[in-house]
């Protein structure tokens, strides 16, 4: 009889049930300052189930979304969530997930290197707890012992800011060699809401005002009666939206360059978990009863985390994903979804700038073994980081390059649109 991938994966190492009996000896009596452990079952994290929802303030960290995503993501392999206990109990905690796939090393939108690799990947907001500097310089020797131990190849942070301690303690543990190289920053920007809706539209300069209500008289003069917003919410609404959805982003150009909102299992069955918490948002504006922008986010804590947006672009001159965010943040100010800050993530474009009041530049980070896979992975790692900085910067200050680039941007909107026609 064969045995199921899940049993696999809530089974324990020998590793595990060695540090166990340790554990054990340890809270019944021999005391340490500290003690890490990494958990590598999906059945051992319910026992991390408090400690971790009394934590975690980030929907791509939450206990019920990881667990769930894991068991339907392409290329899981088991868990790797490391803990530092004190007094015998957790008092930090690092989030990830060991992944057996190919990486796609990018200069621009064009895959240059596609290595297959065993990567650690650490979740956004999933550094957790206490995240002070001693509990940092343990989590990253305990990453160290993993590569030596050849459990991976190299670590992926998705997001950490210049002043975190984690940050400062890999580079310092790892050095030259174990660290990656020209990592690009990026602009975090996100919205702390006023006492209402009135008060937003008056933080907003005269002219950001007057092209939102042009476009909304407009729309309204040439869509009479013919216009509505539906916001989606429930768990069995999500195939509906996924549904809908895609029938925009089929169109766009991002679709044509891998990026944006996609039906891949893992995507929707995050979505159906964030509708079972109740912190689903989605909105689809039709036009005809055809949809034509939506804005995808998910309400946790007291934060709106944005995360899919798009529109078709034969409705681009009314901006109609500029009213889908707007009508995305006016929902924030409802008491039954009230919302403190309006987080549209990563990225430095126009309608951000415009809408945002706080920001901070964070980034990826890079962690490699020290092995002949790690440092081949690391150079073609670093050397394709710089290539793509190098070209960015090119592109920044070449008005020929921007040109080159939406003459691309136009030929590949016009590929989709005739398979439309």
């Amino acid at each position: 009889m064969g045995i199921s991938a899940s049993a696999v994966l809530d089974r324990p190492t020998p590793e595990q049930s060695t540090f166990s009996q340790e554990y054990g000896r340890y809270r019944t009596g021999v005391r340490n300052p500290s003690a890490v452990r990494v958990f590598r079952t999906l059945g051992e994290l319910e026992g991390l189930r408090e400690y971790w929802n009394q934590c975690c303030d980030d929907p791509d960290a939450d206990i019920d979304d990881y667990i769930a995503s894991a068991r339907c993501r392409s290329g899981f392999v088991r868990p790797h969530v490391i803990v530092v206990y004190r007094d015998g109990r957790p008092d930090c905690m690092l989030i990830g997930r060991l992944e057996s796939r190919r990486l796609r090393l990018r200069v621009g939108h064009v895959a240059i290197f596609e290595p297959k690799v065993r990567l650690l990947f650490f979740v956004q907001g999933g550094f957790i707890g206490n995240t002070s500097e001693e509990n940092s310089q343990l989590i990253a020797r305990e990453l160290k012992q993993c590569f030596q131990n050849g459990e991976a190849d190299s670590a992926e942070f998705s997001r950490l800011s210049k002043d975190s301690t984690l940050l400062n303690a890999a580079e310092a543990e790892f050095g030259f060699l174990g660290c990656g190289h020209f990592i690009p920053i990026h602009e975090h920007r996100w919205l702390e809401l006023p006492g209402s809706f009135k008060e937003f539209l008056q933080s907003l300069s005269r002219k950001t005002r007057h092209e939102f209500r042009r476009h909304e008289r407009k729309l309204a003069e040439d869509f009479a009666g013919r216009t509505h917003i539906h916001c989606f919410r429930e768990e069995d609404e999500v195939s509906e939206l996924a549904n809908e959805v895609e029938k925009i982003s089929a169109k766009t150009y991002q679709r044509a360059l891998g990026v944006g909102f996609s039906t891949d299992p893992h995507v929707l069955e995050s979505l159906r978990t964030t509708a079972r918490k109740g912190g689903l948002r989605g909105c689809v504006l039709y036009l005809d009863r055809e949809p034509c922008a939506f804005f995808i986010g998910k309400h946790y804590r007291d934060t709106f985390h944005g995360y899919f947006m798009g529109f078709d672009p034969e409705f681009g001159k009314y901006s109609p994903g500029l009213l889908v965010l707007m009508h995305s943040i006016e929902e924030c100010f409802d008491p039954n979804m009230r919302a403190a800050q309006f987080d549209i993530g990563w990225g430095d474009r126009q309608y951000k700038r415009v809408f945002c009041n706080q920001s901070k530049q964070d980034g990826p980070l890079y962690l490699y073994a020290v092995s002949w896979t790690g440092l081949k992975l690391n150079l073609l790692r670093s050397t394709t980081c710089l290539l793509d900085l190098v070209a960015r910067k090119l592109l920044s200050k070449s008005s020929f390059l921007q040109q080159f680039r939406r003459a691309r941007q136009d030929k590949l909107q016009r590929r989709l649109e005739s398979q439309f026609v």
